[in-house]
């Protein structure tokens, strides 16, 4: 953090890198981080966010003097990496987690969103220790300067899980990433509404949040539980738990578990069908892979309640590296940086023919005006991400930023409204996925 006199600027490394071409919402945080500023106790406080490529940690840029904050969004930043870093066995890989390790042991703070989180952590599941190739790789990415762990039920890709005929319910939090179609407005538009806002329960008597709500509707989108040793090596905090009832107990967010019946037919076909589909648009030839997941045909909706295991679990957490750097980290589960909504349910397709994951298992109905959306509930959590920055960059905890929502740019709303409004393509719906 740069300092001069009462001004001081906070260096925020965004990771920018999809490594499995799938997508996510970096653009959301420079949207919210860039020139963001703010004056608490006579300092005037700025953000000056950027991105940060794999191959700019690889060649030791992200250091102390050039960052005082490395974020990790989730989707395909944050999960891509948690499933790309798994490979330990690669030399590039293993430098790349000592450059970012190096980075926290000398005081660098360190945000994590969803996959950001599951990132910096080890995995434990229902069973105990991961059992299935997804698991695994999560369990085998983690950096290792964390001592706070990741929870899943269990965790595996649509599609791509080899028990599905008969254990479907087993993809766990990943049937609320890979499914959703767009939702529709009250007022008949159409919004992409993966995953599901719900009510987390905020620690008031933390700091960071001691002028917070008691209850703050966030979006999740298949974030994992995290756990708190017993008795931790270091200061740590929780700052919000998911609700006390499960998502699967709430008739508005209880989605139930699809399986592939499709085959080898199915998986040709969406061969041939991703490869026009790119050649329509004029993509790179890296998206075959990716829209063959999404298109691969040939599925069967079951009556199998897919059950998280996420109640009263806790979703964020602070804690401080323990040694003489005390540098600050930042786990949240869950997804402050995207839109929100109030009304609202689930609701299953009804078809299964021609039905897969592009397409959507299932949809929102009834969420708020399209224009409440993009007017006011875009931004009406953003403030929790620029205090988690805020504090990761060890702004003192009188000095965070304030609780306000805002107004979109027109800048803004060009970059972020194909993420949130649905335009009718495929490519956009993808788009969100």
């Amino acid at each position: 953090m740069i300092a001069e006199g009462d001004y001081r600027t906070i260096r925020v490394a965004v990771l920018a890198d999809e490594p499995l071409g799938w997508g996510s919402g970096k653009h959301f945080f420079l949207a919210l981080l860039q020139g963001y500023s703010w004056t608490a106790k006579g300092i005037r406080y700025q953000v000056a966010a950027e991105y940060l490529t794999d191959r700019d940690i690889l060649q030791g840029r992200l250091t102390v003097e050039a960052f005082d904050v490395l974020l990790v969004p989730g989707g395909g930043v944050g999960d891509g990496h948690a499933i790309t870093k798994g490979f330990v066995c690669i030399p590039r890989v293993r430098r790349w987690k000592k450059n970012i390790t190096s980075y926290i042991k000398n005081g660098g703070g360190y945000v994590g969103i969803c996959g950001g989180a599951a990132l910096m952590t080890d995995l434990q599941t229902k069973e105990g220790k991961p059992r299935i190739f997804l698991e695994r790789q999560y369990q085998k990415s983690a950096l290792g300067v964390s001592c706070v762990s990741s929870y899943y039920r269990s965790f595996a890709f649509p599609l791509m899980y080899p028990f599905q005929r008969s254990h479907p319910e087993a993809v766990g939090a990943a049937a609320y990433v890979f499914s959703f179609a767009p939702g529709k407005t009250i007022d008949g538009a159409w919004a992409h509404t993966g995953g599901a806002p719900i009510d987390f329960r905020i620690n008031t008597h933390d700091p960071l949040f001691s002028d917070a709500e008691p209850v703050e509707r966030i979006r999740w989108w298949g974030g994992p539980g995290l756990i708190v040793p017993e008795h931790p090596d270091r200061e740590v905090r929780v700052l919000a738990w998911y609700p006390e009832m499960e998502l699967s107990a709430n008739p508005a967010t209880r989605v139930y578990a699809w399986r592939y019946i499709g085959g080898v037919g199915g998986l040709v076909k969406a061969v041939f069908n991703a490869f026009r589909l790119v050649k329509k648009e004029h993509g790179p030839l890296k998206k075959i892979l990716l829209y063959s997941f999404y298109l691969a045909g040939g599925w069967q909706k079951t009556d199998r309640v897919i059950d998280v295991d996420q109640a009263n679990r806790p979703a964020i957490t602070a804690e401080v590296y323990p040694n003489a750097n005390k540098a600050h980290i930042l786990l949240c589960t869950a997804h402050p940086e995207y839109m929100k909504w109030d009304q609202g349910h689930i609701q299953e397709n009804s078809r299964e023919e021609s039905t897969c994951i592009g397409n959507g298992f299932r949809r929102w109905e009834d969420v708020d005006a399209l224009g409440t959306l993009v007017d006011f509930q875009v931004t009406a959590t953003w403030w929790m991400v620029r205090r988690f920055v805020a504090w990761a960059a060890k702004v003192p905890d009188d000095a965070l930023p304030p609780i306000e929502s805002g107004v979109l740019s027109e800048a803004d709303r060009k970059q972020l409204l194909p993420y949130v409004v649905w335009d009718g393509s495929c490519s956009n719906q993808f788009l969100t996925i």
